[in-house]
């Protein structure tokens, strides 16, 4: 089953990348850019859905076939709730400050929500890299 599972992977993603180039080209083709952002902005839209989609069913999906096992996935919601919360204390003081641009001035909200995702994403990074060089010195490669 895994094997037709990755078949039908490998043509998803490779029917996404097609539309994606034919996108991609027709913006850089039209010089003018009558109403291709709108179209490109909105595939990205789109293919986020998608990876948020794919990532919840394939965790159902490996879920059912290979078994569930409650403990590694308590481990990981426990990791990003604790990589969430990190990434809030070092952002907090954002979320206090005002900021204008022309006539408009926005509250400290929006500002500390944008640092808070920059600052998950910081970590999760340095994490996933600390990860890999965990597991290439562990398995003595």
């Amino acid at each position: 089953m895994n094997g037709k599972l990755s078949n039908i992977g490998k043509w998803v993603f490779g029917a996404l990348a097609l539309v994606t180039v034919i996108l991609a080209i027709m913006f850089y083709l039209d010089l003018k850019n009558e109403g291709r952002t709108n179209l490109i902005l909105n595939w990205g839209y789109i293919l986020i859905i998608l990876g948020i989609v794919i990532a919840i069913l394939s965790v159902i999906i490996s879920g059912v076939v290979k078994g569930i096992n409650l403990k590694k996935i308590l481990i990981a919601l426990a990791a990003i709730v604790i990589i969430g919360v990190v990434a809030y204390i070092m952002s907090r003081g954002s979320f206090g400050v005002e900021y204008a641009t022309g006539e408009h001035v926005y509250s400290g909200k929006t500002h500390g929500l944008v640092e808070w995702g920059l600052n998950f994403f910081y970590v999760t990074l340095g994490v996933s890299i600390l990860a890999i060089l965990y597991s290439v010195i562990r398995s003595g490669r």
